[in-house]
């Protein structure tokens, strides 16, 4: 298991930094922080506490990569070298972290490094798919097209994010609010009805006494179940940011109907769309795929780890996904087209097409079967509570009669 460590250490340009470093003791992450020959001047773990708002801080604090991939690429196109044009886009930030990341770049690049070597540095900071798409522009000398295809990948995955994030909030909302709802009439309205239907003393169908039950125990311990609520709720959420941290949502979030396979297809599309990009920049395709396999959920990565093993006993990339089970039929049948062409950046670009057609008609037709099956859920559970309220009025307003 891996910690968290704060550490100060003097450059070897001798200036003073603070980084973070993933290590599973303190002896690890200084000895990982001294192999560019920095040296370590402090080190201190990371409580829990500390970690969730630097996370956050980091967040607000970190560069939008694709929009620096952009600016950077028009700078070196426009003519300035990769220094002028860091220290031009490190002058345009705001003094803080953002200025002081560039700032570091530029003080890598001075000392003689390339510029994904300067970037490895700060690898907490920039994507492992930047770094990797700069090292291979630098072989071939055309650092602005890549920057350029790596900030136009970023839209596009963007854009796709942004379909199935849209697709999500109106039933979010739904069920969020139908929720509030229930709530609302578990903890106020019914145990008001149930200490008026109690002053009758009239017999109830056992349903409805078990409504009342629970109204007389939340109107004699309302705080209690207050605190109750609030605390499932923690808990509860607690348990979903663990599992989101952890990668352990992706087993369950794929083993839900009509969901599960949406989702699948929504990171097979990235998949396809990175590995791409990365071919098209002069990586080769085991590591590629290698590089774009985080964007997979846990049983995927498996598979293709099991593929790239594969891949390096010498089976074609067509093979290789077809047996560990990783490929569609067309996405199979056109990469053994791309194998006998050479042409496997464009094919996987046009898979990746494909799937997101596919992922857009599986969002329309998962949205339009799921929001009307959530509203009809969420009125059968709120009508189930109200005609059980009113059942013993029913009952008494006709024995009145």
């Amino acid at each position: 298991m891996s910690n968290l460590f704060d550490l100060v250490v003097r450059a070897p340009g001798g200036s003073l930094r603070s980084i973070e470093l993933h290590a599973p003791d303190a002896a690890a992450a200084r000895a990982s922080a001294a192999r560019d020959g920095s040296r370590v001047l402090d080190c201190k773990a990371r409580t829990g506490a500390a970690r969730g708002a630097s996370h956050w801080r980091q967040r607000r604090q970190s560069l939008d990569v694709a929009t620096f991939a952009h600016e950077l690429a028009a700078l070196i196109s426009a003519g300035l070298s990769v220094t002028e044009a860091l220290r031009t886009l490190a002058v345009k930030e705001k003094p803080g972290p953002r200025r002081q990341l560039l700032a570091d770049v530029v003080e890598g690049v001075g000392e003689g490094l390339p510029l994904s070597a300067a970037m490895q540095r700060q690898q907490d900071r920039f994507p492992t798919l930047l770094i990797a798409t700069v090292a291979a522009s630098e072989q071939t000398g055309d650092l602005a097209t890549a920057l350029r295809r790596y900030a136009a990948h970023q839209q596009d995955l963007r854009v796709l994010r942004d379909k199935v994030s849209g697709a999500a909030i109106y039933p979010l909302l739904l069920l969020a609010v139908g929720s509030v709802v229930v709530l609302f009439l578990l903890g106020a309205v019914v145990p008001k009805f149930a200490t008026l239907i109690e002053s009758a003393h009239r017999e109830l169908p056992w349903t409805s006494a078990l409504l009342m039950s629970w109204g007389r125990f939340a109107a004699l311990h309302g705080w209690g179940v207050g605190a109750g609520a609030l605390a499932l709720l923690l808990a509860a959420g607690l348990g979903i940011r663990q599992q989101w941290r952890t990668g352990a949502r992706a087993r369950w979030i794929e083993a839900l109907p009509a969901i599960g396979p949406t989702v699948r297809q929504f990171r097979h599309a990235q998949l396809y769309r990175t590995t791409g990009m990365l071919v098209e920049g002069g990586i080769p395709a085991p590591r590629a795929l290698a590089l774009s396999s985080e964007l997979l959920g846990l049983d995927d990565r498996e598979r293709l780890r099991a593929a790239l093993a594969l891949i390096q006993e010498g089976h074609s990339i067509s093979r290789a996904l077809e047996q560990s089970q990783l490929g569609d039929a067309v996405a199979i049948s056109m990469l053994t087209v791309a194998e006998r062409t050479g042409a496997l950046a464009q094919i996987l670009e046009r898979i990746a097409q494909f799937h997101e057609t596919r992922l857009q008609r599986s969002i329309e037709l998962t949205s339009r079967l799921f929001e009307p099956v959530l509203m009809i859920v969420i009125g059968l559970v709120i009508g189930a509570i109200v005609v059980l309220m009113y059942l013993p009025i029913f009952d008494l307003a006709s024995s009145i009669q």
